[in-house]
């Protein structure tokens, strides 16, 4: 069974976090880059797949934004993170390839 560790520590916006997310899942070039199209592909996915989210101290990684002096994730950016995660976990429960 192929695993995928989806560690999103290194995304700053969401167009990182869907080339991430093409990159790790080999999609096709044809993947839409939204939450629509991820729900699409990995509906499509035909082998068996772990999937394991890696996760830093607040849960989700994010765009960072300084503020006060300190840098600070995005609400924004943490919210797109749990709705990819949402979308993941959706498709999980509708394809029996996918292993969370």
């Amino acid at each position: 069974m192929k695993r995928v560790n989806l560690d999103f520590s290194q995304c700053v916006n969401k167009s990182d976090v869907h080339a991430y997310l093409k990159e790790v899942f080999d999609f096709p070039d044809y993947y839409g880059q939204n939450l629509d199209a991820l729900y699409d592909v990995l509906g499509d996915v035909a082998e068996d797949v772990e999937i394991v989210f890696l996760e830093d101290e607040e849960g989700s990684c994010g765009e960072w934004v300084v503020d006060a002096g300190a840098a600070v994730r995005s609400d924004e950016m943490a919210r797109y993170l749990k709705n990819v995660r949402r979308v993941i976990e959706d498709a999980a429960e509708e394809n029996g390839h996918l292993f969370l």
